[in-house]
């Protein structure tokens, strides 16, 4: 059952979405309680719920669940304005998506990819995040003798173990991750390779089957051939032997009686008897003509069809 619900959330983009957005969220509330103090900025303090939120955008599909991650850690006690931290998370988060999409996710090697990320991280923290959250902070809660120049140097140097952490983990794990997708989708190849060898062998197996069963055909036709050349065989040599022979036998006969005879009545007796075992070996050496003819087209109207 539990395997079935992630497949449907799997196979849905706004439910996986959901999900991720919601996870991911709740992690960087827990992530969010590793402080780091920052006593020369009135009580502002760092902690590293950045990691899962920087997580997350690798395994969404859509810009809308950010602002669910960004809601989500507003859970986070912080020392900040509410507006604060969900702007300058959603402003960064947007565009470090954005950027790795574009920049990151068509990098194949391993080793290019990761330099990007650290690259695009980096951004994060000193592009975004720091430049946002004075900015926001002095806009909601504005200080004395504030110069933005020398502020964003102090937080970059008391944030500094805060982005290496974050950047190292963030890097290892998005290299892990694409070492895991990848072997997942070169599993996903080979299954789909040996399920169409298997189809391959299937249809060599059928064709392989089709073909004894024609080879069998076609030794039933062979059998039924020679069985009809040896009935033909036999019955010309019957009629060869037999029927041939007697009206031949008659005319040598009824030639050797001419010879003898003088008389003229009897001469002609002797020859209209010969006329009919003419006639009679005639039609019979047609027959066979026949038979010959017949026994020559069948092979040929075989080998036709």
């Amino acid at each position: 059952m539990v395997s079935d619900i992630r497949q449907k959330i799997v196979a849905s983009p706004v439910l996986s979405d959901l999900t991720n957005a919601v996870f991911f969220g709740v992690l960087s509330i827990l992530f969010g309680y590793v402080k780091i103090q920052m006593p020369d900025f009135g009580g502002i303090t760092a902690d590293f719920r950045e990691i899962p939120l920087l997580i997350g955008l690798f395994y969404l599909r859509s810009f809308w669940p950010i602002l669910i991650m960004c809601g989500i850690t507003l859970v986070t006690p912080s020392s900040v304005s509410w507006v604060t931290v969900f702007s300058m998370h959603f402003i960064a988060l947007f565009f470090t998506r954005i950027a790795y999409e574009k920049l990151i996710v068509p990098i194949t090697l391993d080793w290019r990819k990761a330099i990007g990320w650290i690259v695009v991280s980096t951004i994060y923290y000193v592009i975004f995040i720091v430049p946002l959250l004075i900015i926001f902070n002095q806009m909601i809660s504005p200080q004395s003798g504030y110069v933005f120049g020398s502020y964003y140097m102090k937080m970059l140097q008391l944030i500094k173990y805060e982005l290496v952490v974050t950047v190292l983990v963030t890097t290892m794990y998005l290299v892990q991750l694409d070492i895991r997708r990848r072997l997942i989708e070169h599993e996903l190849t080979l299954e789909q390779q040996v399920r169409d060898r298997t189809q391959a062998l299937a249809s060599a197996n059928d064709k392989l089957q089709s073909m004894n069963e024609n080879l069998d055909d076609l030794a039933i036709q062979r059998s039924l051939k020679i069985k009809d050349q040896l009935n033909t065989l036999n019955k010309y040599a019957q009629m060869n032997s037999h029927e041939l022979r007697a009206p031949l036998s008659n005319i040598l006969g009824l030639v050797s009686l001419l010879k003898k005879k003088n008389d003229e009545e009897e001469r002609t007796l002797l020859i209209e008897s010969l006329d009919v075992s003419a006639e009679r070996l005639d039609e019979i050496i047609n027959q066979m003509n026949e038979l010959l003819e017949k026994e020559m087209k069948l092979p040929a109207e075989r080998e036709g069809k």
